[in-house]
């Protein structure tokens, strides 16, 4: 008998999510961006430790406004808290006191089991505490303070110490031990295409942007990608693009060096960019693009 079982990883947009995700698994699954929404849908890790099977479910952020493309995203958040074993809210260490007393709520009202785990230690320098600290002491909430950036090895036993004796007892694990991700590489491609596009382009395009991969081949020693880059403004189009196409250039190379250490081959990455004028407000298309809620 070991503990197994599914832990949704849950917190606002930034809370560092997405950090912790690849500092549990030794491995790269979740992008990482400064800008707000990076993860739009769950990406599941699978974390194998002695007499355990944690498996992680990194939702979108959680967000309160419902229009376009929020409402798929607090659809997601909703359908990963209504399917997890534990809950871990995730908190990060600059996150305003609102934010912290939302989360907590979130976290009891879902009738789990859960953790609060702050995130981003390495912001709280001498006695500086959180904005929320005195809200978790008054509410007798247990916590521990980690940094997946600076101390990853302490992040990923601190957490594990407190998920894994809240997971559900199993005669097995629930999924093979070689697995990492249930996420296929040609999803892990677009999302790796989506990060370079987060880290070279401005803060408004990325909200309005979206990747769709059109073809996915292995051909042994090469694997050859095509994918549109789809933006929801013209004028979006020629940012993306960039002067003398020097933009959508750096955005190729980050991407094809990223699907690269995932594949193992080398990779053929062909880029366009599309326009769809108000694509996250148009049903039709949000489903095409992948964002609908998937119950698993």
């Amino acid at each position: 008998m070991i503990k197994a079982g599914f832990v949704a990883l849950i917190g606002q947009p930034n809370a560092g999510k997405s950090t912790l995700m690849n500092c549990l698994l030794l491995e790269k699954v979740s992008i990482v961006s400064d800008k707000p929404q990076t993860t739009r849908g769950r990406i599941t890790g699978i974390v194998n430790a002695e007499g355990a099977q944690v498996i992680l479910v990194d939702a979108p952020g959680t967000i309160k406004s419902t229009s376009g493309i929020n409402q798929y995203l607090q659809d997601e958040v909703n359908d990963v808290i209504a399917n997890a074993d534990v809950i871990g809210a995730i908190l990060s260490a600059d996150a305003s006191e609102e934010q912290g007393r939302d989360l907590i709520k979130a976290a009891r009202q879902s009738g789990k089991p859960w953790v609060a785990i702050v995130t981003k230690a390495d912001l709280l320098s001498g006695t500086r505490t959180p904005k929320y600290f005195k809200y978790l002491i008054e509410e007798q909430i247990p916590f521990v303070a980690i940094s997946a950036k600076q101390r990853p090895e302490e992040a990923r036993s601190e957490f594990l110490s407190r998920v894994v004796p809240l997971l559900p007892d199993s005669p097995a694990p629930l999924f093979e031990e070689e697995i990492y991700t249930t996420q296929t590489v040609r999803e892990m491609s677009a999302e790796f295409i989506r990060e370079a596009c987060f880290h070279h382009l401005h803060q408004e395009i990325p909200y309005g942007l979206a990747i769709r991969v059109n073809q996915f081949k292995d051909e042994g020693r090469l694997t050859r990608i095509q994918a549109d880059i789809v933006v929801d403004k013209e004028n979006h189009k020629k940012m993306v693009i960039g002067q003398k196409g020097q933009s959508l250039r750096q955005i190729g190379t980050e991407a094809r060096l990223a699907i690269e250490n995932i594949v193992g081959t080398k990779v053929f990455l062909e880029l366009h960019v599309s326009v769809k004028p108000n694509w996250t407000q148009n049903p039709r298309m949000m489903k095409e693009l992948g964002y609908v809620v998937s119950k698993k």
